[in-house]
């Protein structure tokens, strides 16, 4: 009896220095998931603030070449790219003090109800966009008209891989051209007719004409300097060239202008 205890003590001892030396495996760590995967796991999609916009219908409608540059602002339409909001003659008027931030589409949809006392809806409500060059630079912008706080437009620019916005309330864009000009209107029979260009990271506007017309007389002026009625007409005819094609979101071509 005491060897078969001295064995049974001898196999515990030896059995503990192993356990000891050779520490049995830790449980195993769960592997590490894949980005892309993780991503997927944790990441939510792009919100789709533009619900009735029909890309497909679009492509039906629109010139080849316009809605080619069109394709190239879906990245942000979508939410999948962010662009740099800027001031304009609008955001940041009269000194161009808007302090520029990336924004999406959800961001445009909290800028145009802000101060509004209502909760914003939960999409935005597009009503129409034109694809046209509107600075000359020979690259088209996206021009899209919002039913949001009291109709609103958002111009998009391109300038190689990034985007540019800003916002003008819908009674400062009214008519716009195929040549870019347009009218900002203060009033019945105030007008001024205006262009934009993309220059030191902001959109810039030059004041082309001015019209006002009321019913004890009439003022009219070119480039700042006061024109006769003949002169401004004459200038009219030349510049006003023809509206932009504006479409519906869900691809119709709209016929009148704004």
């Amino acid at each position: 009896m005491l060897a078969a205890a001295l064995v049974t003590a001898f196999l515990l001892t030896a059995c503990g220095a192993r356990t000891e030396q050779t520490p049995a495996p830790a449980p195993a760590e769960p592997e590490e998931m894949p980005a892309s995967e993780e991503l997927q796991a944790s990441g939510e999609a792009p919100r789709d603030m533009l619900p009735d916009l029909d890309v497909s219908a679009l492509k039906d409608t629109m010139p080849e070449t316009d809605y080619e540059a069109f394709t190239a602002y879906l990245p942000v339409l979508r939410g999948e790219q962010t662009f740099r909001w800027v001031a304009g003659p609008y955001d940041g008027y009269p000194d161009y003090n808007w302090e520029p931030f990336d924004a999406d589409m959800t961001a445009v949809r909290d800028q145009l109800w802000r101060g509004f006392e209502q909760e914003p809806p939960e999409t935005l409500a597009l009503d129409r966009l034109a694809v046209q060059d509107i600075d000359g630079d020979g690259t088209a912008e996206l021009v899209l008209l919002f039913q949001d706080g009291a109709y609103n437009y958002l111009v998009l620019h391109r300038e190689e891989d990034a985007v540019y916005g800003t916002r003008l309330y819908v009674r400062w864009f009214e008519g716009l051209q195929k040549n870019g000009v347009y009218i900002g209107a203060a009033g019945a029979g105030d007008s001024t007719y205006l262009r934009m260009a993309f220059r030191n990271g902001r959109f810039e506007q030059e004041e082309l004409a001015h019209r006002l017309e009321w019913g004890t007389g009439y003022n009219y002026a070119l480039g700042g300097e006061e024109v006769t009625k003949a002169a401004f007409d004459a200038w009219y005819a030349e510049t006003m060239v023809g509206d932009v094609t504006w479409y519906a979101p869900g691809g119709a071509v709209i016929p009148e202008n704004l």
